[in-house]
């Protein structure tokens, strides 16, 4: 019994003294570092050995030797609570070289996660060309520097808490959930053309929008005729730099995108050409640019009196109609009158022996001096009212008949054909 009490005081005792002794080397610290203490504790936000006045966590007794001794050395210190960011990727550049108190108070700061500096100044320090450019992502503004960046380690390039497109889906709408990506994104993600941190142009775009789209797409130029909008760098007028469901990341159909910028046909027109109808206006236009006038794919002479007839010369017709619609016999077109080919005498010119007897075609005319390419209010795409600079020069007026037609037209007298039968006011 005797023993046992012995054996109780003991371990009463050692405990007391243990005890006494730990608080005495915290109150030991006060004595000295009191007004450094204080000061500290005034601080935002403390590390939580110093807010519980755990001194001995880091720090050995010196007692009067008055040196400053730490219980492990440089980062090897905070790995004893802290996880090794080692093992998360590759170390961020500064903790290799210079350890965690380049940018962490190890007692407390004013900051959020005991940062020297606030955010938006602490990267700056070492990173401060990113924001050379007068236009600023939002993010990298705001001092939202890890909103993008792993501050320690990445098993990604640049410290990035995850790949682009990825990360930039973040805070931006997925490109992928619009349709077909652009090829470049799926190639080489979003920083091909932007700037993640500061650009000199809109949109964060590494280069002005005229000259970037050039740098995949220079070809889009090659021609004596280019579109104002691609000469102007306006591609996006037409295309989505990301994503779309039309074809060649187009922002709507053709028809109705030129229609946007182009009153063609005009709002006057009933009959539409079959080329709008039935196909697209790329049909006969280059949409970017080309070596003929209005950009057209073929040659489309508009010359009101050309001299002579080839078959060249309206080769974006003869595209789709035959060219003996013109050249062949009547019987080829329903523009005769009996045997008489009325497209072969109004394109070609009448055949006529001058005064000397020699058989010569008179003057020939264009298509484009009867028909709209793009459509009229009437049938066969005819010219309703023709002018040129807003000058107005002469109407057509067409009647369809049982068997042909009647033309009052302000060139010549009235006149009408028959398909079976000749007519007489038709010559």
């Amino acid at each position: 019994m005797k023993i046992h009490k012995v054996c109780f005081l003991l371990i009463l005792g050692l405990s007391i003294f243990l005890f006494s002794t730990g608080v005495t080397a915290q109150s030991d610290c006060a004595e000295c570092h009191g007004e450094w203490l204080e000061t500290t504790r005034s601080q935002k936000v403390l590390h939580l050995p110093v807010d519980e006045d755990d001194c001995s966590s880091c720090h050995d007794n010196h007692g009067d030797d008055e040196k400053l001794v730490l219980v492990e050395e440089g980062s090897a210190l905070c790995l004893q609570c802290h996880d090794d960011p080692a093992e998360q990727g590759k170390l961020h550049t500064v903790i290799e070289e210079d350890g965690c108190l380049v940018c962490h108070d190890p007692h407390s700061s004013l900051n959020k996660k005991l940062l020297v500096e606030s955010p938006e100044n602490l990267c700056m320090q070492c990173h401060d060309d990113v924001m050379s450019g007068e236009v600023l992502h939002e993010a990298a503004a705001s001092g939202g520097c890890t909103d993008c960046h792993s501050p320690h380690a990445s098993e990604h390039r640049n410290l990035l808490v995850q790949e682009p497109p990825a990360l930039c889906a973040d805070c931006h709408d997925d490109p992928g959930e619009q349709g077909k990506l652009h090829t470049i994104i799926e190639d080489d993600g979003c920083m091909a053309c932007h700037n993640p941190h500061s650009a000199g142009n809109r949109a964060l775009l590494e280069t002005p929008p005229e000259e970037l789209c050039q740098e995949c797409h220079d070809d889009m130029t090659a021609g004596s005729f280019v579109h104002e909008a691609v000469s102007e760098g306006s591609c996006t007028d037409c295309h989505s730099p990301h994503a779309s469901n039309v074809r060649a990341l187009l922002l709507d159909e053709v028809s109705t995108l030129c229609q946007e910028c182009h009153d063609v046909p005009d709002e006057t027109a009933t009959m539409l050409h079959t080329a709008i109808t039935a196909g697209e206006c790329t049909d006969c236009h280059q949409p970017h640019a080309g070596g003929l006038p209005k950009l057209l794919v073929e040659n489309y002479n508009t010359e009101r009196y050309p001299k002579g007839f080839e078959e060249e010369m309206y080769s974006l017709c003869f595209e789709c109609h035959e060219s003996s619609l013109v050249t062949g016999p009547a019987e080829g077109t329903e523009f005769r009158d009996g045997s008489k080919n009325l497209h072969d005498l109004h394109v070609q010119g009448a055949v006529k022996p001058n005064k000397y007897g020699i058989v010569k075609r008179s003057k020939s005319r264009s298509c484009s001096v009867c028909h709209d390419p793009h459509g009229s209010s009437q049938s066969h795409n005819l010219i309703k009212t023709y002018s040129r600079k807003n000058i107005r020069f002469f109407t057509m007026a067409f009647q369809a008949l049982e068997d042909g037609g009647k033309c009052e037209v302000g060139c010549h007298k009235p006149k009408s054909y028959r398909r079976t039968t000749s007519s007489a006011s038709s010559e």
